[in-house]
């Protein structure tokens, strides 16, 4: 049997904010996984993100971390017949601003949210005496002020006009949620973990991780991810609110168990793709 392709993709560093190591080592770290459970040689190939930009040809797998539009668009234009986890489509979907559209449409209380222009006159509607956070609309955080709360009007359109000053047009704005924060992983039908990571609640509130997961993989799903992470608000009232959920995280916090589920994941499809060519075609039968 002819080796298979397989191309690894690392993640261009300006879209790992604090994390360019881990980022590289969860995609090293599943291919690996994926060699020890492929019992079949390999012909691998790992490349940078830009790189990626005039990579041609015909791969049985790619394995991707790219973020940029144009690196994206040259996936769709160079790999036509590759197939592509996460996908390019994929990917453009957990852009914020496309993201939120999605997943306000879903029964995963994504909180509600605005899209405001940094270049527009007055502020985004708001509750007096409420928090509320800014984010940029398109990518995730690149930077940690991407990222950012404001407590007060004041501090809101000081905010504001940082981002512009940045050079970003548009932001999301969402109010405030007060309760534990957890993050989740996820890889499509093989691995979920859930994970608290800062805990606001005075009293204990018993979370329903279950329902968690299935919202999870309901959100994945319909942004078309193989390989996903995120991060959900858990309120006094026992209920998840959804604030984020992107293509292909470091895993860093279970690193150790991710790995091996995508490279199982990766190694199922490629069992499948070379039985499926093994089978003969059906004789058609002739009355």
């Amino acid at each position: 049997m002819k080796k298979l392709k397989i191309l690894g993709i690392y993640r261009n560093p300006k879209f790992s904010n604090n994390a360019i190591e881990v980022d590289r080592l969860i995609l090293e770290e599943s291919i690996q996984q994926l060699k020890n459970k492929f019992t079949a040689s390999l012909d691998l190939t790992m490349i940078e993100e830009d790189e990626a930009l005039e990579t041609t040809g015909h791969f049985d797998l790619v394995l991707t971390m790219a973020q940029a539009e144009q690196t994206l668009a040259a996936l769709d234009r160079n790999l036509p017949t590759s197939t592509i986890w996460n996908s390019p489509s994929s990917i453009r979907n957990c852009y914020r601003k496309t993201m939120s559209r999605i997943l306000s449409g879903l029964p995963v209380g994504y909180v509600p949210y605005q899209l405001f222009s940094t270049n527009s006159p007055g502020l985004p509607k708001i509750v007096a005496g409420e928090s509320y956070w800014l984010k940029r609309s398109d990518f995730h955080a690149i930077a940690d002020e991407d990222v950012t709360l404001a407590e007060s009007e004041g501090e809101l359109k000081e905010k504001i006009s940082r981002f512009r000053s940045r050079d970003v047009s548009e932001v999301i704005v969402q109010r405030h949620i007060h309760g534990d924060i957890y993050k989740f992983y996820g890889v499509r039908g093989k691995f979920f973990r859930a994970i608290k990571v800062r805990s606001f609640l005075t009293e204990a509130t018993a979370p329903d991780l279950k329902l968690l997961e299935n919202n999870s993989f309901l959100a994945a799903q319909s942004l078309g991810l193989m390989v996903f992470g995120g991060d959900a608000i858990l309120d006094a009232s026992g209920r998840f609110h959804f604030i984020d959920l992107n293509d292909w995280p470091s895993f860093r916090i279970c690193r150790d168990v991710a790995a091996p589920a995508i490279g199982e994941l990766a190694a199922d499809f490629l069992e499948s793709a070379v039985e499926s060519s093994h089978t003969p075609a059906s004789t058609p039968v002739h009355a």
